[in-house]
Parts: C-alpha cells; structure tokens; sequence
C-alpha cells in the first residue's frame, strides 16, 4: 500500500521523464554497461541516454521510429538493444538486480548453480552466414 512516504521516495518528479533514470539508478547500472573500447570510433551517445530511450519506449510501448528528438536516433538505440539481448548483457543486468534485491531483504544467494555464466552466451550468425530465402519452383500467376 502507498504511503506518504513511500510516494515521496519514489517520486520520479525531478526528471525530465518518468522513464528516465534518476541517479541513483544510474549508479548501479553503470558499473553493468560494457566498457568502452580502445580503438574504433568513440561512443557518440552516453550508455545513459540510451538507456533512457529504451526504457521510454518500452514504458510507452512504442514502435521504434516514433522515439522523439530528444534521444538518439532510433537506428542506434535499436542496434545496441538487440546487441545487448544477444551478447545477454540484459540477462546479466537482470541478476545483478534480482541479487541486490535478494540483499536487502537479507535472503541467501542462490546457489551458484543459478548464477551466469558469462562464458555460454548464443552465438549469433552472421548476416552473411544466413540461408537465402527459396524461390518457389511452382508456376506464378504472372509468367
């Protein structure tokens, strides 16, 4: 049940939007999002801002094209969704929050057997490594 209190502590009124993340959210996602690279071109767009993309879009379950100016284009929060769903970056962000959880409410650590592991993620093919779609054989209605 809500409390005066418990609106106050939970109260998203300081940001811009309600989907975006306050500080002290942001400091236990950071530490989880990938480190940046030392060659290739520089992260034009701070994991941050992403984040809060994505989660503005999930919060209204938006397409992707309808994501507004104010955030990356879409074509680069799609892309590093989807790679953070293949390489299980979201698996690992969701088990780090469900053990913090499970801290505070003073509960064990599940058995190491339930832990990630890091080291078995899917494989994802390559575009070129995909089977080209079948042409049917069968006579069409325009030849």
């Amino acid at each position: 049940m809500w409390t005066d209190i418990t609106r106050s502590q939970h109260a998203r009124k300081e940001l811009r939007l309600p989907s975006d993340l306050n500080d002290r959210e942001w400091l236990i996602l950071e530490p989880l999002m990938p480190a940046a690279k030392k060659r290739g071109r520089r992260l034009k767009w701070g994991w941050r801002k992403i984040l809060d993309a994505m989660f503005y879009l999930l919060r209204g379950g938006l397409p992707w094209r309808m994501l507004p100016d104010q955030f990356p284009p879409f074509s680069t929060v799609q892309r590093w969704f989807y790679r953070w769903r293949d390489t299980g970056l979201w698996r690992d962000i969701n088990h780090a929050l469900v053990l913090r959880v499970r801290e505070a409410v003073k509960r064990a650590r599940p058995p190491a057997s339930l832990t990630v592991n890091r080291s078995r993620r899917p494989k994802v093919a390559a575009h070129g490594a995909m089977m080209r779609a079948r042409r049917s054989r069968a006579a069409s209605a325009t030849s």
